[in-house]
């Protein structure tokens, strides 16, 4: 679940907001969330991407990280469309 909202979320970005998604991706994010090495990133499509972010972040975190490097680029209604995403998809009330 988490994989295909993450991976819709990266492929509404064009060819420049992805790489400087993967940028951000490589830079300290979030307090005691370790950045992902350039050389795992510089190359990786989008899906791979994804699964990096998962495999080294789990699942939600993975969410928290994509949210917080898309307000830093502006772009706003991208991180709020996946956090009501995601806040609907693990609203299981």
């Amino acid at each position: 679940m988490v994989d295909k909202l993450l991976l819709g979320t990266l492929e509404d970005l064009d060819k420049g907001d992805f790489g400087t998604f993967k940028g951000f991706l490589s830079q300290e994010n979030l307090d005691g969330v370790k950045p992902i090495a350039v050389s795992k990133l510089e190359d990786a499509s989008r899906g791979q991407t994804v699964t990096r972010m998962t495999r080294s972040y789990g699942g939600e975190m993975a969410v928290e990280v994509a949210v917080k490097i898309l307000k830093e680029m502006s772009n706003m209604k991208a991180a709020e469309k996946l956090t009501k995403k995601y806040a609907g998809a693990v609203d299981v009330s």
